[in-house]
């Protein structure tokens, strides 16, 4: 929070400073011909493409309008002919102006720094939240740290007491498309009802995670490959048929896979994950 208001702090100073400054070439610049006008809007311009695009953009650009234009006012000079500035604009003020863009640029450039670094730090913010909260609120599951901590943990106790246990994905299919077509009233009844299937479908000791927007994990503790033939059985049942708020009834499919961990097994977690991503199979619901 401290860290918050400092950067806000910050932001205004800058930003006083920056409308401040602005006066000075505003003062001038708008007392010239059509020169001055245009100037001062390239000016304004470029201020607003530091504060979108970031520092090193606007002094690039800067520099290139500086070149282009103080070539130009010099030609003039020199040659007496006809451009789009008048030799009454002198170099003289030509050099304050570069002087006064530059300045503005730079603290421009800070507005826009501080104002990223404002972005990330609220998005790390909401990242942490996200982690901490362990429990996902549309499923009453864990979440994807804490199920990072729990299959870790067991991984653990499995190579202590010699026992195995196994970990199993559930993805829903067409996730994002029945998101659009039914809504987000209709999304948080689905994982409302998964869960509680879920829930009554394995033991009270196996644990259940949500990661990701479409993915749930379990956790099926003493449990190896002979009783996941009951389990898929199980889960068929339970989840084979959704019904919408409206009493529609629609079928949900998704793609499945597991793994049974074997004591003292070299493979990490991060590692089975991944393989059973790469393996999973499709099944209807």
């Amino acid at each position: 929070m401290r860290t918050t208001m400092t950067r806000n702090r910050a932001i205004f100073v800058y930003g006083t400073i920056l409308i401040l400054l602005l006066q000075i070439p505003t003062y001038f610049l708008l007392r010239q011909d059509a020169e001055g006008l245009l100037l001062y809007v390239l000016l304004l311009l470029l201020i607003v493409l530091t504060l979108w695009r970031g520092i090193v953009f606007g002094l690039i650009s800067s520099l290139v309008l500086i070149f282009i234009t103080g070539s130009t006012l010099l030609y003039t000079g020199i040659s007496g002919s006809l451009t789009f500035l008048d030799p009454a604009f002198s170099m003289q003020l030509f050099f304050l102006y570069g002087i006064m863009l530059l300045l503005l640029i730079l603290c421009a450039g800070r507005v826009h720094e501080l104002m990223k670094d404002q972005e990330n730090y609220l998005k790390k913010l909401q990242e942490d939240v996200r982690n901490y909260v362990a429990i996902d609120v549309e499923t009453g599951f864990d979440n994807e740290t804490r199920m990072y901590i729990s299959v870790n943990e067991e991984m653990r106790r499995a190579d202590r007491q010699k026992q195995t246990f196994v970990f199993m994905v559930l993805k829903i299919e067409n996730y994002r498309k029945f998101q659009q077509l039914y809504g987000a009233k209709e999304i948080q009844h689905l994982w409302q009802q998964l869960s509680q299937r879920i829930q009554q479908t394995v033991r009270l000791t196996d644990k259940k995670f949500r990661f990701r927007e479409d993915h749930i994990g379990l956790l099926l503790i003493d449990t190896t490959d002979k009783y996941m033939e009951v389990i898929y059985d199980k889960l068929d049942q339970a989840l084979k048929n959704h019904q919408l708020l409206n009493g529609k009834w629609v079928t949900i499919s998704y793609k499945t896979s597991y793994f049974t961990y074997q004591p003292l097994q070299e493979s990490t977690f991060d590692e089975l994950l991944k393989d059973l991503e790469r393996e999973m199979k499709t099944s209807a619901l």
